[in-house]
This record gives C-alpha cells, structure tokens and sequence, in this order.
C-alpha cells in the first residue's frame, strides 16, 4: 500500500501540469479579448476620423454600430480532454487517499487487539475485528484499479490534445499508446489460456467473471474448454498447478531442492522435516523424491549452479540437496538420542513426527536407512515407553504404531547381518549338527540331522506326554490313589519312553546354551528392538534344572494361533516333557502322596494338543540361523514382517496407507535380495512361508489373510532367488510336492496355491 500511495502521489503531480493550464481553455482568453477590443478601437477612431473629415465638405456620414464580444463557447475537443484529465487527476487522488486509509485500517486492526496480554481476550477481539473487515481486501484491489483508470483517462486525453496541434505528432505518439494498450490487453486475456502466466491485471478477473456467465453448453467446445469453467481463477490455478503431469514433477523435484538448500535455523529444519510425510506419502510425492534422490546420485561431483526454466529455482550443488536433508532428520532424531526420555517427556509429538518422516522416506522411497544415522537405540526406547507391541497401543494409536513397525523392520534389516551374529549363528548350527556325530561339520546336511533327530525326540516325547494326560480323562477328585498307581502302570511304557529320551538328550544343553549366546548378542545388536515388534516373542532359558511344560510351551496366542519364541531352546522343551516322565517314575517306585498331586496337578494343566504344531520345529530354527549364518538375514527379517502383519491387524488405517507403507516396507528389507540368494536357509524360510499361506494349520503364517499385494510380492521375491538356483533342488521339490498333494479341505486359497506352484515349479 506504501508504494501504491507513493506511485500514486507521484502521478498526480505530472498530472498537476498538465491540467491546471488545459482548464484555461474553458474560459475566455484574456489576450483574445484584449485583440477584439483594440479592433473595435481601431474601427472606433477610423468612424470618428471620418465623421471630422465630413464636416469640412458637408457631406453626411452613417456612423456603424460596433458588434459586442461574441459569447465564449470552449470547443468540445477541449472540454473532453478536461474531462478526461481531471476524472485521471481524480483517480489518481483517490487512489492515494484509498492506500492511505488501508494503511491506516490496518495498523489499527493490528494494534487494538495486540494491547492485551490475556492470549484469551486476545482471541476474543481478534476474531471480533475479523469478522468486520472481510471487505478489506476488496477495498485493497480497487487502489491498482483507480490507478490503470487514471492512466487510461490520461493517454485518452493525451491524444485528443495533440490530434487538434499537428497531425503528424499525433501520430508518433499515438503508436507508443497503442502498443501499451495492446500490452494491457495482452496481459488483461493471457492468465485465460495460460494459467501459469504471470501476467495479470485487474481487467483479467472481470473478463473471467464475464465468461463465467456465458450459458455452460458453450464450455463443452474443446476451444473453450481450456479457457474458463466455473471456477474462480485462483481456483482454475491451484487445480492446473497441481494436476499430475510430468512438468509438475520437475517443478516439484526443483522446488523440494530450493527448499532444502534454502532452509535456515533450526526452527525452519524442523518445521521442513515435519512436513514431508503429508508430501512424500502419496505416489506422486514417492516418484518426485526418488527423481531427487536418482539426480543426486548420477550428479554427487557436480558442483556447477544450474537455473531452472520459468521460476529461476536454481539446482544449487545437485548431490548436496539429499545429504542436507538427511542432516535435518538426522539431527532431529540425535535430540533423542542424546537426551533420551527428559526430551521423550517434553517433546512427543514432535517426536511422533520425525518418526513419520523417517519411515515415509526409508519405506516409501529409495532412501537408505543408513542416512539418518544410528537410530535402532532410539526406536528400541521408543517402543518400549509406547508399548508397541501391547494391543491396546496398536488399537488406539495405529499410525505411529505401524509407521514405527515399519521403521524398525528396515532398521532390523540392516542391524540383524552383522558379523558377530553371523558367527553365533555358526556356532548353534554347529552345536546341532554334532548331535549326529562328536565331530560334525558344520554344514546344512549335517544341521538337517541334527535337527530332524531333535524334532523325533520332541515329537515322541509330545505323544507320550499326551498319552499319560489322555489317560486320566476325565479329570476328577473322586480318583483313588491305587486307581491313579494303576494307570501309572498301565501307561508304563510311556514313562519308560520319556526316560529314555531324556537319556539321550543329555548333551542337548550345549544347543541351548550356543542359541542363548546368538540370542543375547542379537539384543545387543538391534537394542532389544526385536522384542518391541508386535507378535514377536522370544523365549527365556531357565537355569538350572529343568522347566516345566506349562513354561516351555507357554506361546502367547495371536488370533487363535500360538506363536512360538523366534529362537527355540531344544533341550529346554524336550527336558520338560521327559522330566514328567522321571517324576512319575519316583512316584510309581516311592509313593508320596503329595508328590503325587502335585504332578498330576503339572499333567492337568498341560496344554497338549492332538498332535505337536509343526511351527515348533527345531528344522524350521534351524533355517534360520542359517539364514542369518549365509544369508544376512533376510528370511529372518521376512518372518518377523510378516509376524507384524498379523500383528497389526487390529489397527484402525486406511487401506491405502497400509498399503503404502507394508509394499515399502517389503521393497526395503527386500532390496539386498542377491545377497542371500544362494543361501538355503533363506530359500526354505520363504518357502515354508508360502505353504503356510496356503495349508490351513501348517505353522503360524496359517489361517490368516495377509493383503493380496504382499503375498503377491513375496512370490515374486521367491521367483527371483530361486531362479537359476544350481545348487540341491530337494527343498524346492520338497515344497512343491507339498503344495501338490494338498487335499482340497486343507488347501486355504486354491488360486494362491496355483500361483505359487506355476511360480515355484516353472524352473
């Protein structure tokens, strides 16, 4: 407004000269009337010369009336350019006047409500001033207008006074005016075919208004159609501006540069970063940031500046646009690092944020977790203050939840290959492959033995226990102690079976005790953030002696299914199930009554099933520590994936947000795959993995519908690890078969089944 009313001052004054001595034209002319009456002077004395002269020759003279000043009439030409000038000189004053007051209105508006120091009356009279200066704006606009007016009536005028002086000056001045005229107009129409123009003046929104009310059925020609629809042009704008096409891309790619490049203190990083996640998290904010992150990557030695077309929005160093970025999420997310739970307390929701964006970009897009530094402490200490793995967090705060999940499944990904569990892992599968012999290599072939061998004793044991606990059916306090010594008798043979397994295991310690070491270093390795993921659980080992059944067994359920411990102590649940047996023995050769119920009481409150689940597989573990031995990991992570799928089926969100983030997620942890392509447990994992999908009770992937898109991505992962696979085929025909000789009542989804064996069996 201050450069308006000063523009518009400055204009008045040229205007001034011009005027002031064009108004004398309305009047009579002082020197014309001065030149009238000398006439009639000089007409005078010749009348008075001759009327002397006649007296002399007596000859008679007719003296002549002398005619009065002719009325004063200004020629038209000249009362329309004073018209013209002063409505220009008027505009021109108004104009001034009307910045000034909005000047004023506005300080006013500004200072009446800022006097209090009560933030709620303070409110309270804002909004009251607000509601009376909704015209404001409108006011505002008509300044520019009084002043184009001014200058339109001035140039009118201008002409009309220069037509009637000499036609030739006429015309050299009217070519400049009408090339002005013309680029006003120019600028009035051009926002209406080319929204993106800049050029626009207040003619440009009253032809758009008139348009507007052209009848509709004249919007349906195509020529029309890109001109105007019933929109308000700010509207018609921000619809073009983002409408997706590939010029928005680029522009997008150049403005997220200029805003990072640009960004300065610590208060613009944060509200920069925090925002990012409303962008980045639908698909076309995905593609613009992997186009970012692409151009970085081809262009990390580029030091040159490079201006963009339209805007000016300058490349500046291209390479350092993402590694600014990831400093701005990095630093945010070391404030919690650093200052653990006192900022936890004071900054949650901050922090909630910076943990959007995180997971937006490492699973949305191509960005490496590594970016943002270390982060796997900070996400383990977050999940445990938040619970992240108890349903009442999962249930009420469903978008932090699966966006931490899936933040912490990629973190796992990179933690869970590191060298030292990878020698762990050596060490329990070589722990099981000595089972069969003092001095088995630690190779697959031999693990298998090893672990096939504990899983015979584990299933025999399981039957033997059930057995004796079917043998007491049904239960009831009305049972003698010699009816109790007499089945103990009859079912000796099962007794006697569970001694001698418990014989044979005896060395079965060592396995334990080789898991628990591979077990407490992947704590130290991922911070514990394993156990923070939802439906995952690991197991305790219990020294000394033995553990109950009701300990060993003891699987939290997850919908109907129990879900075993990640990494399984063999010699702990097989020990459990023979101790029943030694305890029975005391009893049947000593009898003590109190020892007597006290077991009976442990056999009652066994939860044994019709037969052992075969997710409580020693086999199945044992891919996984080969997994994480050979193959990084991989099919480990997968697991737990999947085992937070279910978990996370409770949570309230969007199908299109899980779905962005779960797809991203598997990308992630899936995009080393080549790394573990040649590892056979990773191979049997995920083949596992897709029977379980498709057999009804297999294991705990069973009896669950995981979303189509996911189980669509893991055959294709499968199809790529598998193909061109030279080593042992027998796992893979193993699950082939398997899938094949699946009856129809067992079979969970017949179309799954086919597409996984026409992608399994092709090669």
């Amino acid at each position: 407004m201050t450069l308006f009313s000063s523009q518009a001052g400055l204009f008045s004054s040229v205007l001034s000269a011009f005027v002031f001595p064009k108004i004398q034209d309305l009047k009579v002319n002082p020197a014309d009337q001065l030149v009238y009456y000398q006439q009639q002077s000089v007409q005078i004395l010749a009348q008075i010369s001759q009327q002397i002269a006649a007296i002399g020759t007596q000859t008679s003279t007719n003296p002549t009336a002398l005619p009065p000043y002719p009325t004063f009439h200004p020629p038209t030409s000249d009362r329309r350019v004073n018209i013209l000038w002063l409505l220009s000189l008027v505009c021109s004053l108004s104009a001034a006047l009307l910045a000034t007051l909005v000047q004023q209105w506005v300080r006013a508006y500004m200072r009446v409500y800022q006097q209090s120091s009560n933030p709620l009356k303070t409110a309270r009279i804002r909004l009251f001033l607000f509601e009376g200066v909704r015209a404001l704006p409108v006011v505002a606009e008509s300044v520019p207008v009084l002043l184009h007016l001014s200058l339109v009536f001035f140039f009118w005028g201008l002409g009309g006074t220069i037509k009637h002086i000499d036609t030739t000056v006429y015309a050299m001045t009217m070519v400049p005016i009408a090339i002005c005229g013309f680029l006003y107009l120019y600028f009035a129409i051009s926002p209406l075919w080319n929204l993106q123009s800049p050029f626009r003046t207040p003619v440009s929104a009253f032809i758009w208004y008139l348009i507007q009310k052209l009848p509709p059925s004249l919007f349906n020609n195509r020529s029309r159609k890109n001109v105007a629809r019933p929109l308000s042009m700010e509207a018609r704008q921000e619809e073009f501006a983002m409408k997706p096409t590939k010029d928005r891309r680029d522009r997008d790619v150049r403005g997220v540069r200029w805003l990072v490049d640009n960004i300065d203190g610590s208060n613009e990083t944060e509200t920069f970063v925090l925002a990012i996640p409303g962008f980045v998290k639908q698909e076309w904010g995905q593609e613009v940031w992997n186009v970012v992150l692409r151009d970085d990557a081809q262009s990390t030695t580029s030091t040159s500046v490079q201006v963009g077309p339209y805007s000016g929005l300058p490349y500046i160093s291209r390479g350092s646009t993402i590694r600014s970025l990831w400093r701005c999420v990095r630093d945010l997310l070391n404030t919690y690092n650093d200052q653990g739970s006192a900022i936890y307390r004071g900054r949650r929701m901050p922090l909630y944020q910076c943990i959007e964006t995180a997971a937006v970009l490492a699973c949305c897009t191509d960005v490496q977790l590594d970016s943002f530094g270390e982060i796997g402490k900070m996400l383990s200490e977050l999940g445990h203050n938040e619970r992240t793995n108890e349903l009442p967090t999962i249930k009420y705060n469903p978008l932090f939840t699966i966006r931490w999940t899936c933040l912490s499944l990629v973190s796992i990904r990179q933690m869970i290959g590191d060298k030292k569990l990878q020698d762990l892992a050596k060490l329990a599968v070589s722990g099981i492959a000595r089972l069969q012999s003092d001095y088995g290599p630690p190779d697959a072939v031999a693990g298998l033995r090893g672990a096939q061998k504990i899983d015979e004793h584990l299933k025999k044991a399981w039957e033997n226990v059930k057995d004796l606990r079917l043998a007491f059916e049904p239960w009831g306090p009305n049972r003698t102690e010699e009816e109790i010594r007499e089945t103990l008798h009859i079912h000796n043979g099962s007794i006697s079976e569970l001694e001698r397994i418990g014989g044979e295991v005896g060395g079965m310690e060592d396995i334990d005790w080789r898991i628990s070491l591979l077990q407490d270093a992947m704590d130290e390795v991922t911070h514990k953030l394993i156990r923070r993921l939802p439906s995952v659980f690991f197991d305790e080992l219990k020294l000394p002696g033995p553990a109950l059944i009701s300990e060993a067994f003891n699987f939290p359920l997850v919908g109907a299914t129990p879900v075993p411990p990640r990494l399984i102590f063999p010699g702990q649940q097989v020990q459990s199930l023979c101790t029943l047996g030694r305890k029975l023995r005391e009893i049947v050769d000593k009898p003590n009554p109190e020892r007597l119920l006290e077991t009976l009481e442990s056999l009652q409150s066994t939860k044994i099933s019709v037969s052992l689940p075969q997710h409580i597989s020693i086999k199945r573990q044992l891919w996984r520590l080969l997994d994480i031995r050979d193959g990084n990991g991989l099919g480990f992570t997968i697991e737990l994936f999947f085992l937070a799928l279910k978990g996370l089926s409770s949570s309230y969100s969007s199908p299109e947000f899980k779905r962005a983030f779960y797809t991203g997620t598997f990308k992630a942890i899936t995009s080393q795959w080549e790394s573990s392509k040649d590892s056979i447990g990773t191979q049997r994992i995920l083949l596992d993995l897709i029977c379980d999908l498709v057999i009804q009770g297999r294991g705990v992937f069973s009896d669950f519908s995981y979303p189509d898109y996911i189980v669509y991505q893991l055959l294709k992962l499968v199809q790529r690890m598998i193909d061109g696979h030279k080593g042992s085929r027998s796992h893979i025909d193993e699950a082939i078969g398997e899938l094949r000789n699946g009856n129809a009542r067992n079979v969970r989804d017949a179309d799954l089944r086919e597409l996984a064996l026409n992608t399994i069996d092709r090669f």
